[in-house]
């Protein structure tokens, strides 16, 4: 099993992500030892062996929602590679056990992932609403998404942190490293990007850099704050679609559940893709444009 990892995470898409990795790296001072503490990511590998003919950077290709989080760092204080985040490394046993707890979704942070996950997925025109949401939330599910739908994670500051990440720190990483992310982005070449940081430093930085700062048109974005029964819910939903490269651009919660209301999370991303929806009524629009630009 542990080649056939290997061969994933050296082929294809993750292939160019490890080129651009070396080079990120060597953008940083020795003193930043960015060999100890810079976090790789991209296509999240599978726990399936070569027999059950699942490959990352295939299934990538051929999915029709590329869906991609960024979120802001690594908060275990090493490096890492985040393509292993449910296979582990061989030999090390707590490595396993982690991985082993993220593809049972135990934690809020991927459980939260998960949901999102399984939403963005799968919601249509005909199915945005309570079934959809519950599906989400069905433990069974979104444990089934997180291990079977193709997905890309990526750390927006890769040299790991601690417990939390300001977002002064966080803007001072990206005024760095914005441009590097950018290539990140376009190697892998999402259609959906969520954002996951509610103060929109990451959302910021993904229209400055790989959307060399334009902002769409009324028409194709929509903020608002949230509201549930004609009462505002004191969060705002923000989702920009970029017509001519084919790409919906989300800015949601961190996953972590910590100060917040479980349903917000989700339907902070939720909420806008039901808008986009009662527009366009099919992802068509979005899945047969060219999101390379």
């Amino acid at each position: 099993m542990e080649e056939y990892i290997k061969k994933q995470l050296s082929e294809s898409y993750n292939s160019e992500l490890n080129k651009l990795f070396e080079e990120w790296k060597a953008s940083y001072p020795a003193e930043a030892d960015p060999d100890s503490y810079f976090c790789e990511d991209g296509l999240v590998v599978k726990y399936k062996d070569a027999d059950s003919g699942y490959d990352i950077n295939e299934q990538w290709e051929k999915s029709q929602r590329k869906i991609m989080f960024i979120v802001k760092d690594c908060p275990d204080g090493w490096g890492y590679d985040a393509r292993r985040l449910l296979v582990g490394y061989e030999g090390h046993e707590q490595a396993q056990i982690n991985a082993a707890d993220v593809r049972e979704v135990k934690g809020g942070f991927f459980k939260n992932i998960a949901h999102i996950l399984y939403g963005l997925y799968y919601m249509t025109e005909e199915n945005k609403g309570k079934e959809l949401t519950d599906a989400a939330l069905d433990k069974e599910k979104y444990t089934e998404a997180l291990n079977e739908i193709p997905f890309a994670y990526v750390e927006s500051k890769k040299i790991a942190g601690t417990a939390s990440c300001s977002s002064g720190v966080l803007a001072k990483t990206l005024e760095k490293d914005g441009q590097f992310l950018e290539k990140e982005i376009s190697i892998l070449k999402p259609n959906i990007i969520v954002c996951c940081d509610s103060e929109g430093v990451i959302f910021d930085n993904v229209v400055k850099n790989y959307f060399k700062g334009l902002v769409p048109d009324d028409d194709s974005k929509w903020e608002y704050e949230y509201e549930l029964n004609g009462k505002g819910c004191d969060f705002n939903c923000k989702l920009y679609y970029y017509e001519d490269q084919g790409v919906l651009l989300f800015n949601s919660y961190h996953p972590t559940p910590l100060g917040k209301d479980g349903w917000k999370i989700h339907e902070k991303v939720f909420s806008p893709f039901r808008q986009f929806f009662a527009k366009y009524k099919t992802f068509d629009v979005v899945s047969s444009k060219d999101s390379s630009k």
